[in-house]
């Protein structure tokens, strides 16, 4: 059963309390202050819980003095513990006060308490003595503002462990963006120059959003989206909102700008004589914002042959990488990730699944697993036997499922490679 963690609703205050008090008599709690607690609520504290069924299991609360905050509390029932409750709530925490302008938080508790491992796994670092942990989080009040501004977020390393199979793509953009980025030093010994910017481009579907937002995570740099149907429609305004996204966002230690349909705002000069102004503004932005390092602008289209060649040439773009449809390893891992969620008979073969679905994404396999767990609970509902997904359900689910892409856009996307992938 998923856990839900949020701010601390005043209905829910009376769940918390409870809590505390199941958990008084346990050695490896905190002493329960429910008094303190109570009171600390009241004058502001803040206080982030996990929900089951809108049953409090955990919570965590801080006080905030200026840009530092102190962990008050760390509570979570037996029965959900070593279920990764303690990170995530350590995690919602650290969300709601980074944007309270929070640098340090600092959480006090004795030898073994509960918390104690959720805290180191979140980067807190021990202290001598009562063991106080703490953790200077990566972001100025005033580079929280820009983030905010322009829609970012701070993405979670898990993310690129998501990305299932797609190993060819993984190891590539390991190895030639997030190594050189991570180990700067190793790479100027070597003379190496880490990347600043990156074209993802082939099918819809494939993963490329996915791959930007799992690299964010891992570097553990801001993630920020620049939507070209959420910036301003006029040619001109549009250049000029693409400038001042570089220029502040250019500010930030670390950032990871992410623009998709890049050839709705780049497309070829000579087919569409309108975009010209934005694309000039590309061909100015772009090699300055290469010059700042500790920053990177990926970018992802479906239609790489239609962006302006000025704009893709090197000295703008570092690399021009491919993102194609999974293949059967790929295809492989995609199910096995599906079928670890799902009840189902014994037998059921991820491989023999992967190969019935050619030319699927991983948004296909995502809906065909979906469509065989629809058929198996509607039959469980209806014969009130046993929930399990069989191999029939799994079998007609991929039948019934249209891959997306299709063998002419697998073969003009592998000659796009050929002709544009520079790694």
């Amino acid at each position: 059963m998923d856990y839900q963690i949020c701010d601390l609703a005043p209905a829910d205050l009376g769940a918390a309390v409870q809590l505390l008090e199941a958990l008084r008599p346990l050695p490896d709690s905190a002493p329960m202050e429910i008094a303190q607690f109570i009171s600390d609520v009241n004058d502001g504290a803040i206080v982030v819980v996990a929900l089951v069924n809108s049953s409090v299991v955990g919570l965590v609360s801080a006080r905030v003095a200026g840009d530092r905050a102190w962990t008050q509390l760390v509570a979570i029932s037996p029965q959900w513990r070593r279920k990764g409750i303690g990170s995530a709530l350590a995690r919602g925490l650290e969300g709601r006060l980074l944007h309270l302008g929070v640098r340090k938080i600092s959480a006090l508790l004795g030898p073994g308490e509960v918390g104690e491992t959720a805290l180191i796994n979140r980067g807190f670092k021990p202290t001598t003595g009562m063991v106080l942990y703490e953790k200077l989080l990566s972001l100025e009040p005033g580079d929280v503002r820009i983030i905010d501004k322009w829609g970012g977020q701070i993405l979670d390393e898990d993310l690129w462990d998501q990305a299932a199979g797609m190993e060819r793509e993984k190891n590539l953009i390991d190895q030639r963006i997030v190594a050189p980025l991570s180990d700067p030093a190793l790479a100027a010994q070597i003379g190496l120059r880490p990347p600043a910017t990156a074209l993802m481009f082939g099918p819809p579907g494939t993963g490329k959003t996915t791959f930007a937002r799992a690299l964010a995570g891992r570097l553990g740099w801001p993630f920020v989206e620049l939507l070209p149907s959420k910036l301003s429609s006029g040619e001109g305004t549009l250049a000029n909102e693409l400038r001042e996204a570089f220029i502040e966002l250019g500010r930030l230690d670390h950032v990871v700008i992410f623009i998709d349909e890049f050839d709705e705002i780049a497309p070829a000069r000579e087919s569409r004589p309108a975009s010209a102004g934005v694309v000039n503004e590309l061909l100015k932005s772009i090699p300055e914002f290469r010059r700042r390092p500790g920053k990177l602008l990926i970018c992802a289209t479906n239609f790489v042959e239609t962006i302006d060649p000025a704009v893709m040439r090197p000295g703008r773009f570092d690399l021009l990488i491919g993102i194609g449809p999974p293949d059967q390893t790929a295809l492989t891992a995609l199910w096995e990730r599906a079928l670890a969620t799902m009840t189902t008979e014994s037998g059921v073969d991820a491989a023999k699944l992967a190969s019935q679905c050619h030319g699927f994404t991983p948004g296909d396999v995502d809906l065909a697993s979906q469509r065989a767990a629809a058929e198996a609970f509607a039959r469980a509902r209806a014969t009130g036997k046993a929930a399990v997904v069989t191999n029939e359900d799994l079998t007609a689910a991929t039948n019934r499922t249209k891959a997306s892409i299709t063998p002419e856009m697998l073969s003009a996307y592998q000659a796009e490679v050929s002709m544009f992938e520079r790694v």
